[in-house]
């Protein structure tokens, strides 16, 4: 993790934005950070590296996370309400009881997720990589 990069989340989200025009194409590195009950609604995450991160009982509604790599990260309990997660990879990632409604999943990668108590009622899904043996539609 990037200490710098962490500070840029105590801003607002038209902070994560300016940040994310003039460092492109830097990756934000929060791999493996601490960011659980945290408000980060609305911010972009796309092509960070949030592998192992513990977003736990935080508020990420409107977030964008664009081609990001959140391997074995921690949503359960957040709140991810019209999320964006466009070709991002949720490999092992932890999804327990994660609101998801209205979120957009596209060619997300969710293999080895846990999705228990996820509810993805209304959510927009297409060509997902589900973990093995779910059914997908017992979760809205």
């Amino acid at each position: 993790m990037d200490r710098e990069h962490f500070k840029i989340l105590d801003g607002t989200a038209d902070d994560l934005t300016k940040w994310h025009r003039r460092n492109s194409p830097l990756q934000l590195d929060l791999k493996s950070a601490d960011l659980s009950g945290r408000d980060l609604s609305g911010r972009d995450f796309s092509r960070a590296i949030l592998d192992g991160v513990n977003f736990s009982g935080s508020n990420l509604d409107d977030a964008v996370f664009t081609e990001a790599r959140m391997r074995y990260a921690d949503f359960s309990d957040a709140s991810m309400k019209r999320a964006i997660l466009y070709r991002s990879n949720c490999a092992g990632s932890n999804l327990t009881n994660t609101d998801l409604a209205g979120a957009s999943l596209y060619r997300c990668v969710l293999r080895e997720a846990v999705i228990s108590g996820a509810n993805f009622n209304t959510a927009k899904i297409y060509k997902v990589a589900w973990p093995e043996g779910y059914d997908v539609s017992a979760y809205g």
